[in-house]
């Protein structure tokens, strides 16, 4: 049955080429588009190197200081009492920011008031931000450098193709090591091979190579860098500052990631109880720490609250995503009516020579699951190879595409779901129409 069924469906939709061809377009397309933007989405928020444990980490990239005072805001309100006009008049204090400063953080600022937070298993601090020039025969090249402590290692999981990361007595030390990502290992050597116990001049000092990692996948500008170097590199007098700003970001990893909130919290309870040198200037330090999203969404969408950034980035992203699946979805369902409808004739013979209602509504819906997974396996195809010339033409630079084949099995599924309901409906319609009106809605 099922395979007189099959090559009924195949008959059919050889027959109706320009019915086949735009469903199968509109599937295709629709999983191709789902493929490319689900793959980004996957690099840029999913749980890959050097943030495999993003769930459980909080950052804090900014220290706020605001000048706050209090104003007293005057309502009046009138109501009529016996005919008479009386005025209620309220006085409200609030408290308002007059001036503000905000940028990150300096090492002395996070060392002093931020160590030590409960629910914060490791905390590192690193400084991102530095460009450096090099010239290697007669070839400019441009380095970002990111200058860390030897915990970032252990809060980072970056991915060492050989070598190792620093440890705290070279970090201590002042020793001068230094770590390169395999782009800058190829760029300046050569090759990413082999690296290991060579030099790199960067602002005439020598450095010795002590390791070499993976590219980071994705777009995160807040690690993105070639160069690795162990923080007391930095000038010793933007070090020992005792200002509040300065160049570094604080990352805490937490234990189990429902530990974020309580490491969220103690933040800004720290931060309400720092006592401003100049009070005269700002009187508040405000922090806002921030999970994985919120960091990300912030850096898309600025909203004073985090939490706010990640509502209009997701808000924005589900819209993106239902208009690509419904656009397509609608046209099915178009296509499918008007197909079925074309084809009440051949219902109304069929009926005619006793076939069953149900038979009729199981043969248009198997065409459809036919149609549907042609069309899936095409739009397989097209997203294997719109992947591949993504990643080696370099549209994304920093981003790494991967096909996630659980993320197409989930769009074929919704296409295929979509595809069923969109002939069942008008397939059981046209089933239960008598024989004389399905032959006089288009006569043979």
């Amino acid at each position: 049955m099922i395979k007189n069924y099959l090559k009924l469906a195949i008959k059919v939709l050889g027959r109706r080429k320009f019915f086949t061809f735009i469903s199968l377009f509109g599937i295709s397309f629709t999983l191709l588009i789902l493929m490319l933007i689900t793959s980004f989405l996957d690099a840029e928020l999913g749980s890959h190197h050097p943030m495999s444990d993003r769930n459980k980490m909080v950052f804090l990239p900014q220290v706020s200081m605001r000048l706050m005072v209090k104003d007293t805001l005057l309502e009046i309100d009138t109501v009529l009492i016996d005919g008479s006009t009386v005025y209620d008049t309220t006085r409200t204090i609030n408290e308002r920011s007059r001036s503000s400063s905000t940028s990150s953080g300096s090492y002395n600022f996070f060392d002093r008031y931020m160590r030590d937070v409960p629910g914060a298993e490791r905390m590192t601090l690193y400084s991102n931000g530095h460009t450096h020039d090099l010239f290697v025969n007669s070839k400019k090249l441009t380095f970002d450098v990111i200058y860390s402590d030897e915990i970032f290692w252990s809060v980072f999981d970056y991915k060492f193709t050989e070598g190792k990361a620093f440890r705290k007595n070279e970090v201590t030390n002042q020793q001068q090591v230094a770590i390169l990502t395999q782009k800058a290992a190829e760029q300046y050597f050569g090759s990413s091979k082999d690296v290991v116990g060579k030099e790199i001049d960067l602002s005439n000092r020598t450095y010795q190579i002590i390791g070499v990692v993976k590219d980071p996948g994705s777009s995160k500008r807040y690690l993105e860098a070639e160069v690795f170097i162990p923080y007391t590199h930095l000038n010793p007098q933007r070090l020992a500052s005792e200002e509040f700003h300065g160049t570094f970001e604080a990352v805490f990893a937490a234990r189990k990631p429902g530990n974020r909130v309580t490491i969220q919290k103690d933040i800004v309870r720290r931060a309400a109880q720092i006592k401003l040198p100049k009070p005269e200037a700002y009187n508040t330090v405000v922090l806002k720490p921030m999970t994985f999203m919120e960091r990300y969404s912030r850096s898309m969408y600025y909203n004073e609250d985090p939490k706010k950034s990640v509502q209009t980035v997701i808000g924005v992203l589900v819209g993106l995503l239902l208009l690509f699946i419904l656009l397509p979805t609608l046209n099915l369902i178009n296509l499918n009516i008007s197909r079925i409808m074309e084809r009440s004739s051949e219902i109304g013979v069929r009926k005619a020579f006793g076939a069953h209602s149900s038979t009729i509504l199981f043969q248009f819906v198997f065409e459809n699951i036919i149609l549907t997974f042609l069309g899936g396996f095409i739009g397989f195809i097209l997203a294997l190879i719109l992947l591949r010339v993504i990643n080696q033409s370099n549209v994304f630079p920093d981003t790494t595409l991967e096909f996630n084949y659980q993320v197409f099995l989930y769009s074929l599924f919704i296409c295929l779901t979509f595809g069923i309901l969109s002939g069942l409906i008008p397939a059981y319609r046209m089933s239960r129409v008598h024989i004389v009106n399905a032959l006089k809605q288009n006569p043979a």
